[in-house]
């Protein structure tokens, strides 16, 4: 489904804060909005097979009384934004509900949406940055960019975003990235700057050679006013990544999914999973 924003929504407690936020960015695109909901009845303490750790999670609520939630729901949006449409998947035999994010996946693949808005709580700890969230693994394996809410985001429109501008990723695919957050705040009254954060890991005065080459490329390929560029390769990147995020309350940090070894997750700041889970404004991953 082209020209679409997948919204998952928990129809027994959706966020008022995604709902908005869904509403809003589809009006300012003039894209569909896709209520998704999957629904489980899932069995207490049915073991998985062969296992004798993980077990399903109780849930008693029907699929039927999940169907009548979405429809309230679809009939209130629908109000405000006429191109509205719903979809839930239902499968009353038991699932461990951690895989809800698979069939959003196989949604993505079928469908190859404009971008999915899902809420996040703030949950981070060691155990969900090594192994990841559903909304992690969802963000690290879509096919799609993928924003993700913090608990307690607002709409408005966005000022500032970060992109961080990877040493090793092919122009091609950075232009592309930089062209949706262009789209993503086309129809806004003023463009917000996006600041490109560039880290060589070695020394500022190489790393300058090559953002000025890398400067050159998108400026030629891309008329957009309010670009900057920020070489931080004389600094830590961890630290820098975090700095701007803290200091971007009504913006947007994008990057590149960042998935590293479980070896590596112990000792890096950066990687995808830590990224989403430790900030506190919305997050896209591409």
């Amino acid at each position: 489904m082209k020209n679409t924003i997948i919204l998952p929504i928990d129809v027994f407690n959706p966020s008022e804060e995604l709902l908005r936020y869904g509403i809003y960015t589809a009006k300012n695109l003039g894209e569909k909005l896709l209520l998704f909901n999957a629904h489980f009845e899932t069995v207490k303490d049915h073991v998985l097979p062969g296992s004798t750790a993980i077990k399903y999670v109780e849930d008693t609520k029907s699929a039927e009384e999940a169907k009548q939630r979405l429809e309230s729901i679809y009939e209130t949006i629908s109000e405000e934004w006429h191109a509205t449409k719903m979809k839930i998947v239902t499968d009353s035999i038991p699932n461990w509900q951690g895989h809800k994010e698979s069939y959003l996946l196989d949604e993505i693949e079928d469908d190859a949406p404009t971008m999915i808005i899902i809420a996040i709580k703030n949950d981070f700890n060691l155990i969900n940055e090594l192994l990841g969230t559903p909304e992690t693994k969802l963000a690290e394996e879509a096919d799609c960019p993928v924003l993700l809410l913090p608990e307690g985001t607002k709409y408005q429109e966005i000022t500032t975003i970060n992109y961080l501008l990877e040493r090793y990723k092919p122009i091609t695919e950075v232009i592309e990235e930089l062209s949706f957050l262009i789209y993503l705040t086309s129809n806004y009254d003023i463009s917000p700057a996006i600041s490109l954060i560039y880290y060589f890991g070695d020394n500022k005065e190489s790393a300058e050679k090559e953002l000025a080459f890398k400067k050159s490329i998108i400026l030629s390929e891309l008329t957009y006013d309010k670009f900057v560029f920020e070489n931080y390769s004389d600094k830590d990147v961890d630290t820098v990544i975090h700095e701007n995020i803290k200091k971007s309350a009504t913006g947007i940090f994008a990057f590149p999914s960042r998935d590293k070894s479980f070896i590596e997750r112990l000792t890096s700041n950066d990687n995808t999973k830590r990224l989403i889970l430790k900030s506190s404004i919305p997050v896209l991953v591409f």
